[in-house]
């Protein structure tokens, strides 16, 4: 009963909303009503009337499930039905009789749940809009909500595209709902430079990580289950196809025999300024790789005997020279390549 009197007092409160600064007809709205032996008392509202609504709509508001349809006027006297299909189904029919062109006095019946509701109401109209109308101030309000919430989906839209196409990693498709965002996002996945990159991404989070097993912390792993594909044969596929173009960087991270083997050939037994330049980057990643693994070795080592996470903690570089970063690249990749020399053993000589 609350919601439908709710419903009934929204109906006569106003009109729908046109663009802010168009002027239509204000009118003043005094409606009471009766159901099942109870009465309200009588509710006053200001309404706008906008000049779109034609003159044939009676100055009224129907909520956004109600349809008013089977309008006629003859003389003074207009009538119409309403209809509305939203949570509270009502069906009924009203008529208002036109005293003069500025006030009318009408009567509404409407039938929900077998019940029979009666509205008497008397407009007066009052001259021009001015925007402070309840319905249309409500109307705008609503209509502002809409448009934020259309920018809203359409700006997800977008950085869905975006963050397909860039591979940042599969946990945004679930908030996607177009499916090519899915073929980008596997396409994508598939090239070295983003395959490589999700793969330290998920290395760098299986060390610090204290979930190994959680979805969120296998961007790789979980984009190849989701994508539908082997990951170590895209990997051998990818080594393979690195090796043809000669793609150092991703041979040193991804393919480990092939690049144990260019380290042997390329980088044991030379001073960092003796390496050929070509293969300087390469062995100073493939030097700081091995040093990880190693720690991560040790790491779980420790775990298994003394019942320690068997996590490296993050050191002040202040106080471990060996994690200060380089400013340039050149120093920077001595300093990778230094930092794995102990790890390395015997592969490079001093």
């Amino acid at each position: 009963m609350k919601n439908v009197c709710a419903l009934l007092l929204l109906t006569c409160a106003g009109t729908s909303l046109a663009a802010q600064g168009i002027e239509g007809e204000k009118w003043k709205v005094t409606n009471t009503m009766q159901m099942g032996g109870m009465s309200m008392p009588g509710q006053t509202s200001e309404i706008c009337k906008q000049p779109e609504a034609g003159a044939e709509q009676p100055p009224i508001r129907t909520d956004d499930s109600c349809q008013i349809y089977d309008m006629k006027r003859t003389g003074n006297v207009q009538s119409f039905k309403m209809r509305c299909d939203g949570e509270d189904k009502m069906e009924g029919s009203a008529q208002l009789t036109y005293v003069s062109p500025d006030h009318y006095k009408g009567r509404m019946e409407m039938t929900t749940g077998g019940e029979t509701m009666v509205m008497n109401y008397e407009g007066q109209k009052l001259g021009q809009c001015d925007g402070t109308e309840a319905n249309f101030v409500a109307k705008k309000i609503m209509a502002d909500a809409e448009r934020t919430q259309k920018e809203i989906e359409r700006q997800q839209i977008q950085r869905c595209h975006e963050m397909a196409a860039e591979a940042e990693g599969p946990s945004f498709l679930m908030q996607c709902k177009d499916p090519a965002d899915k073929r980008t996002y596997c396409e994508a996945v598939r090239k070295p430079e983003n395959f490589r990159r999700l793969a330290q991404e998920e290395r760098r989070r299986a060390r610090v990580s204290s979930i190994p097993n959680d979805p969120s912390n296998k961007p790789l792993a979980e984009s190849a289950r989701i994508c539908g594909f082997s990951l170590e044969q895209e990997r051998d596929a990818m080594c393979k196809l690195a090796e043809q173009k000669n793609d150092l960087n991703f041979i040193a991270t991804e393919c480990g025999v092939m690049a144990a083997g260019i380290a042997a050939q390329q980088c044991a037994g030379r001073r960092y300024t003796a390496i050929n330049p070509r293969y300087r980057s390469f062995c100073s990643e493939y030097a700081s790789n091995q040093d990880e693994e190693q720690r991560r070795q040790r790491a779980g080592a420790m775990s298994a005997t003394d019942g320690s996470i068997g996590q490296d903690q993050p050191q002040d570089p202040q106080q471990d020279p060996a994690l200060e970063q380089p400013q340039t690249s050149g120093e920077k990749a001595k300093g990778l390549f230094n930092k794995g020399k102990k790890a390395l053993g015997g592969l490079f000589s001093n």
